[in-house]
């Protein structure tokens, strides 16, 4: 198990989904605390040590991930909208 932590900024965009997706997220994050390989949906986030990302169609969850610690970190989440919407957030990790 992986201890999960979600940062502000992840918590306060995910207060603005509404209910149907709020759940979808929690069991996402509940795949992730057991282990963060168990999607074919999670891609290292390129430029980054840390970086990942979780897929849901077009949204998208942010994290870091710190193996040795068993710790993840949900830095954002986000409607993707275009390709720089990465290059953007990239300084958050």
């Amino acid at each position: 198990m992986y201890e999960l932590i979600i940062k502000p900024r992840a918590e306060k965009e995910f207060k603005k989904l509404p209910a149907k997706l709020k759940k979808r997220f929690y069991e996402e994050f509940k795949k992730l605390s057991t282990g963060p390989f168990s999607s074919p949906q999670v891609k290292r986030v390129s430029g980054t040590k840390f970086g990942w990302r979780l897929r849901l169609g077009r949204w998208r969850i942010l994290f870091a991930l710190f193996s040795k610690e068993r710790r993840i970190e949900i830095v954002d989440i986000f409607l993707k909208k275009s390709k720089r919407d990465y290059l953007r957030r990239r300084k958050l990790f």
